[in-house]
């Protein structure tokens, strides 16, 4: 249980992995060199058999973390016997050889570096305690000694307060690190419920189920640029029996710019029942003015009368609508306007029309137009004209995907808004 929760508070990464095998590199290169060393010259008693075996294994595990994943995930207790098997060798040969300086380096070697290839304080200690035991008894048992017993003994400990006092450095890092992440994790969770939820709030500004009048058919089209978005397409059944209809593009991303479409929305279903359309716009622009610094809002409203089929509307700073004649295909309507919820007071008009049984009224945000290709060309408005066109034959929703595909199609995918539309089929 105890190993279990270890693993989970500190799984190996690729820093501790790099160590490992750069401490393999480092012993294989000292075992090497000492395999070449002058041994008979300097009267030294070392086996050149036990050097040449340790090498080999110690340059066949170094490989091996590159091709094996048993190596790999066992790095620790690997390099573990590793650095027993240096220090038992280092102090072997020390004892044989009345503590030569060359021997006391390797040992200072190993016990330097296995306080940056660790995690685990308990194998630390227990290697440590261990070998400084070991490498004092050997001093002080030791005949003849080359090196005086002080300097020797502080080169065995010292080393080893430091490899101790690194790993508590260490895992102090780890925890800070670990309670750092798991904070972050924390607040991306929270991040992400709360991007769900303004995106569930998204879906809710943009309607998709429409009320069935007997002389026009609606149909919408959303899609955000990011996980939520600023766009919104309400209704109101007004008083007086007319349909008002609420297009609006708030300006920038993100939750900033749900949260504004769902404040123009709430005013516009305040004010929705004004005589007139640019009423009902000046409304919304005074409600919200002082509550939105930040943003402006390009927004159209629609009276509808569903008996005569007379549409009122007022733009404000919003693409001109489009009506789809049958005969003549589609042209931009008449009225233009400034944004609303900016700095300026907005100049608005009202204007009206009476389309005729198969004409549809189009309306849509400029995401829609305001896409590039490869060149830099824009969609714009020709483009938009040229896929109405092409897809006239098509109704409702299929219509407003086909204009939406296309407009997909030329960018290559690669958008810059959010896209939506609002489809007015007169019957």
């Amino acid at each position: 249980m105890k190993k279990s929760s270890f693993q989970d508070r500190f799984k190996l990464d690729d820093e501790v992995m790099k160590i490992s095998r750069i401490c393999l590199v480092v012993f294989f290169t000292f075992i090497g060199f000492g395999i070449f060393a002058p041994i008979d010259e300097l009267g030294l008693y070392d086996p050149k058999w036990i050097r040449v075996l340790h090498a080999s294994v110690t340059l066949s595990f170094f490989i091996a973390t590159y091709f094996s994943d048993r190596v790999r995930n066992q790095i620790q207790p690997i390099m573990l016997f590793f650095f027993y098997t240096m220090s038992a060798h280092s102090l072997v040969l020390l004892y044989w050889n009345s503590l030569y300086i060359g021997y006391l380096v390797g040992m200072i070697l190993v016990l330097s570096c296995i306080g940056v290839s660790f995690v685990d304080r308990r194998s630390l200690v227990s290697y440590l305690g261990t070998v400084t035991s070991a490498g004092i008894v050997i001093g002080i048992y030791t005949k003849e000694p080359q090196v005086d017993l002080p300097l020797y003994l502080s080169s065995i400990i010292t080393p080893a307060l430091v490899s101790y006092l690194t790993l508590n450095i260490r895992l102090s890092s780890v925890e800070k690190l670990r309670i750092s992440e798991s904070k972050l994790k924390g607040f991306q969770d929270r991040m992400l419920n709360e991007l769900e939820m303004a995106n569930e709030t998204q879906s809710n500004l943009v309607t998709t189920e429409w009320p069935k009048t007997k002389g026009i058919r609606l149909h919408s089209f959303f899609r955000s640029f990011g996980q939520v978005g600023g766009d919104a397409i309400s209704y109101l059944q007004r008083e007086d029996g007319k349909l008002a209809l609420f297009f609006a593009d708030v300006s920038g991303h993100g939750i900033a710019s749900a949260m504004v479409s769902a404040m123009a929305v709430l005013a516009f279903k305040i004010h929705g029942n004004q005589n007139e359309p640019s009423v009902c716009l000046r409304s919304i622009h005074s409600d919200l003015q002082e509550l939105v610094p930040n943003n402006h809002i390009s927004a159209c409203v629609l009276f509808v009368d569903t008996n005569t089929k007379e549409i009122q509307y007022s733009i404000a700073g919003h693409p001109p609508l489009i009506r789809i004649e049958k005969e003549t295909g589609p042209k931009f309507m008449e009225g233009m306007g400034t944004l609303i919820v900016s700095f300026l007071k907005p100049n608005l008009k009202d204007f009206t029309i009476t389309p005729n049984s198969g004409d549809r009224i189009l309306l849509y945000s400029d995401g829609i137009l305001e896409v590039f290709d490869e060149a830099g060309e824009i969609y714009g408005d020709e483009h938009l004209f040229t896929s109405i066109k092409n897809h006239s034959d098509k109704k409702g929703e299929e219509f407003l995907n086909a204009l939406y595909e296309d407009s997909m199609s030329f960018s290559a995918k690669r958008i810059s808004d959010d896209m939506s539309m609002l489809l007015l089929e007169i019957l």
